[in-house]
């Protein structure tokens, strides 16, 4: 079935192409128009009850690719649950004076509230994977406050990586990354349903997403004449076998499936007029690999460093 689909190179993260989605829809439901915002950290501000309120920043232990005149984000870094409870020690005392630094529970990153006031915008991660960094810099009034925070947290990561007290301290750890959080979206009803499973669907639910549903697909499926987005973690949270015997029993009319690949997506589109035209020729495995190779640059993707 998907070796007779359309696939496509997308350069939008799934997660950005899914809030797009959602933030078309509530466009085209005559809804204003509102800032662009990083899914992952709006998820993450929802789930959040007790920051809400405040002003508050991500910091996010990552590593950066480092030349002689530029660098750039490699990607983020999971830490051991050692290294994590003494970085958030260290952090601490090393920045009392300006901010406060809130343990995560996942343990994927630290909340900061500053102490005072500040107007600044910090990207999120995801939008700077291998791209120079220098223009992926904060802006704003304190951007420079930012800055000189993050070189004092490079210069205290030399020092922790020196000392090497901890076993398990990563060797790619050289950096902490600062993410702005932005308040939460005022979502509409959408014209479909949104179910699924797993953190990012949790999120979506926090958000109070209204279309968000926790029904499973056989659900889903039952209500057939509702256009319907399932939304999970990973692959194997999907029933491929009920969704198989739907497409083949000509239950669904149109499915389209976003996977991520790095920072890009592949989409995968069918559509039930694929079934009856014989003269299309399906992909080979060799053929679908070229197919998607010479698409990439024509995604208007970013440099890689």
């Amino acid at each position: 079935m998907l070796l007779n689909a359309d696939w496509q190179v997308s350069a939008a993260t799934p997660l950005t192409a899914l809030f797009s989605v959602l933030h078309i829809e509530n466009m085209h439901a005559g809804v204003k128009t509102t800032p662009r915002i990083s899914a992952v950290s709006a998820i993450l501000r929802a789930r959040q009850d007790a920051l809400r309120d405040m002003a508050v920043l991500c910091l996010l232990p990552v590593h950066l690719g480092l030349q002689r005149d530029t660098f750039s984000l490699q990607g983020t870094i999971r830490l051991s649950a050692e290294v994590y409870a003494y970085l958030t020690q260290r952090l601490q005392q090393h920045f009392q004076e300006d901010f406060m630094v809130h343990p995560a529970p996942e343990q994927r990153l630290w909340w900061i509230a500053p102490l005072r006031q500040l107007d600044v915008q910090c990207p999120w991660p995801q939008d700077c994977l291998y791209q120079q960094a220098f223009q992926w810099q904060p802006q704003g009034v304190h951007a420079s406050l930012v800055r000189q925070w993050m070189n004092e947290i490079q210069m205290l990561l030399h020092q922790l990586s020196s000392e090497n007290t901890l076993p398990t301290w990563p060797a790619q750890l050289n950096s902490l990354w600062f993410a702005s959080v932005p308040e939460l979206p005022q979502w509409q009803h959408q014209s479909r349903m949104i179910c699924g499973v797993g953190d990012v669907f949790d999120g979506l639910c926090a958000c109070q997403l209204p279309a968000a549903k926790q029904l499973s697909m056989a659900e889903v499926f039952a209500q057939s004449h509702t256009p319907a987005m399932m939304v999970v973690d990973r692959a194997d949270q999907v029933d491929w076998n009920m969704l198989s015997h739907a497409w083949q029993k000509g239950r669904l009319t149109q499915l389209e499936i976003v996977l991520p690949i790095a920072e890009r997506s592949v989409r995968i589109s069918c559509k039930k007029s694929y079934r009856w035209q014989f003269w299309r020729k399906a992909y080979t495995l060799e053929s679908l690999f070229a197919h998607l190779e010479a698409s990439l640059p024509t995604s208007k993707l970013p440099e890689a460093i």
